[in-house]
């Protein structure tokens, strides 16, 4: 699936469902939603990960 990643800016990226370890850490920082409900976006480099439905509802994995 390709959405917008506020991190990379310009054309659409495309993000992937969250590994189970990654689930872990986005289950600590957003409460609201399960993990089953965000994606991550794939492109090097990128750490972020956001709401499937609301791109503006996302954060960043740890380096």
């Amino acid at each position: 699936m390709f959405r917008r990643c506020p991190n990379c800016g310009g054309p659409l990226q495309e993000f992937r469902e969250l590994k189970d370890s990654e689930k872990t850490i986005v289950r600590q920082q957003k409460k609201e939603f399960p993990p089953e409900a965000y994606v991550r976006c794939t492109r090097e480099g990128c750490r972020r990960f956001q709401r499937k439905l609301r791109w503006d509802d996302g954060g960043n994995f740890p380096e």
